[in-house]
């Protein structure tokens, strides 16, 4: 059994796209997580993933502009300590610490913060590390080492988007990642429909199992570099978007720029729609949907962000200004927008 004084930790990790925050929302949704306190980590500086969050009924904090596996690895440590200090002032009740990484994020450094800062130790404990990773897409990143790790890590491993893949695929798949991390218990699913027993109060987190991983987990240093291909660009905009031309240039980028755009996500502020629409998207994958509608006193804007390689920054917000100025046309490789 954990400790009295000690508070039980989640880590969602996995690559990007891979489904963690739909994961995160079923965990939210769970009435036995009712006062967990949720940290999103997110690779740009604008918080899409916690406005997809459910709000649970105490904290839900975004550390942004970097991972909390290296450049913002205090601003975790601080946001922890914080809320220590809001537990012993009796402000919140905290029955859980669930922290959802950027899809970039190397989880042992994370798991580092909380055995090597000796407050961290004394408070918390890791009940699971949990790496979820999209099942049609996984095969085109395998080889990356951020991957790799992702899965070497992990106590359990949700294979999701199952229903995108055949029988085949899907065993050639589980014998790659076994081979990878043979300690773990693997669960194929799809839509993160995990039951919850298998990620909360699990104990599951094997200290010694991780040190055969990386023996020297428990040193001070660590070094993790980004693959520098790799980047994010950020578009906003409070004017309302066109949705014939979001759905024309959606189009276009899914079909001409799909294989290097790793992960896609937003809200838009659409003409005459009165909902937020949310899209998401991974490589040619693509949807969206009507959210939520917006608040009189929320003010109405768009915000993308696309993570990938050889991305294009002025070609991006090229596009972005089709979407919001009629008399904008716009040429791309043989494509002509009116």
């Amino acid at each position: 059994m954990l400790k009295q004084h000690k508070i039980p930790v989640t880590i969602l990790t996995g690559f990007l796209g891979a489904g963690k925050t739909t994961l995160l929302n079923r965990l939210l949704s769970d009435e036995r997580n009712r006062h967990a306190a949720v940290i999103i980590n997110e690779y740009g500086d604008t918080g899409i993933d916690s406005e997809l969050v459910i709000r649970t009924h105490e904290e839900i904090i975004e550390i942004n502009k970097g991972c909390i596996c290296c450049n913002v690895r205090g601003d975790l440590i601080k946001v922890l300590k914080n809320l220590i200090v809001k537990m012993a002032k009796r402000e919140i009740h905290l029955s859980r610490i669930i922290i959802e990484t950027t899809g970039l994020a190397d989880p042992a450094p994370v798991i580092q913060t909380f055995l090597m800062d000796e407050v961290m130790a004394y408070w918390f404990d890791i009940d699971s590390v949990c790496t979820v990773v999209d099942s049609k897409h996984l095969p085109l990143h395998l080889e990356q080492e951020i991957v790799q790790e992702q899965i070497a890590f992990a106590d359990l491993i949700i294979m999701n988007k199952v229903d995108l893949v055949s029988q085949d695929e899907l065993a050639d798949l589980k014998l790659r990642i076994k081979k990878m991390n043979m300690t773990a218990e693997v669960i194929t699913t799809t839509n993160s429909e995990v039951p919850i027993n298998k990620l909360i109060g699990v104990q599951s987190f094997n200290l010694s199992a991780k040190l055969k991983i990386q023996s020297n987990l428990l040193t001070e240093s660590h070094h993790h570099h980004h693959d520098d291909n790799v980047h994010s660009i950020i578009l906003k905009s409070d004017k309302p978007l066109f949705l014939d031309r979001v759905n024309k240039w959606f189009t276009y980028l899914v079909q001409m720029k799909g294989e290097s755009l790793y992960r896609y996500k937003g809200i838009l502020n659409v003409k005459d729609i009165d909902n937020r629409v949310v899209f998401q998207g991974v490589h040619m994958l693509f949807a969206s949907t009507e959210d939520r509608k917006w608040k009189p006193d929320e003010p109405r804007k768009s915000e993308l962000i696309f993570i990938g390689t050889k991305l294009d920054e002025e070609e991006l917000k090229k596009g972005f200004r089709y979407c919001i100025d009629e008399n904008f046309t716009l040429q791309a490789e043989g494509y002509f927008f009116r």
